[in-house]
């Protein structure tokens, strides 16, 4: 049974600071702090966000799609979905990140009001790969599935259901930055046959 526990507001590291960490464990080299990671992300995430872009007007420009014929009110109304969404589906996104841990381990979702942001906390240790997919696969679920099916075409049948996946799927793409930072730095700092442990706000490596 998967042990998934809301644990409400964080205030400070102490709140997760549980467990044991290894004596030989490595610390990553990583920001302190949640609006860091996020700025840090979005700059090494930037330019795939800005290939995806161009793709999406790559696909308007087959579309024949000018600004005089797009229809201002629908694109309002699929972005005020979109958005509302996106922040319903903020716990899924938790959720996805706690489900990619081990089934008999706690996982615990914390929520950041100073920085907005929502994080999930547990500190089992897991494989490098394992971390990777564990940081990622919510971006992959909610952002970049959506963004393939939009491009594969599988929404064109109908414009305001078109619109509204697509901005989900980058809302969603974008939200993630913070994420990626953690995937790019296990995969540049951690060896291959490391396990990877959170302890309180960091996150280590060991052999």
């Amino acid at each position: 049974m998967y042990t998934i526990k809301y644990m409400g507001k964080y205030k400070d590291e102490s709140q997760i600071l549980k467990g044991d960490l290894p004596k030989q464990a490595i610390q990553y080299k990583e920001p302190d702090n949640v609006t860091s990671a996020f700025l840090i992300g979005a700059l090494i995430s930037s330019p795939i966000i800005i290939i995806l872009l161009i793709l999406i007007l790559c696909k308007i420009e087959i579309w024949d799609i000018t600004f005089k014929n797009i229809n201002v009110l629908n694109l309002v109304i699929t972005t005020m979905v979109a958005s509302i969404l996106s922040l319903v589906f903020v716990i899924i996104h938790e959720f996805l990140h706690a489900f990619c841990y081990p089934k008999n381990v706690i996982k615990e979702i914390w929520f950041k009001p100073n920085e907005l942001a929502a994080f999930v906390y547990c500190n089992a240790p897991v494989s490098k790969g394992n971390f990777i997919w564990i940081v990622s696969c919510p971006n992959v679920v909610l952002g970049l599935i959506p963004y393939i099916l939009w491009m594969l075409g599988v929404f064109d049948s109908n414009s305001l259901v078109s619109q509204t996946i697509i901005i989900f799927a980058m809302l969603n793409i974008i939200s993630g930055v913070g994420d990626y930072l953690n995937a790019y730095l296990t995969i540049k700092q951690v060896p291959q046959n490391a396990l990877v442990q959170n302890y309180g706000f960091h996150t280590y490596w060991f052999l």
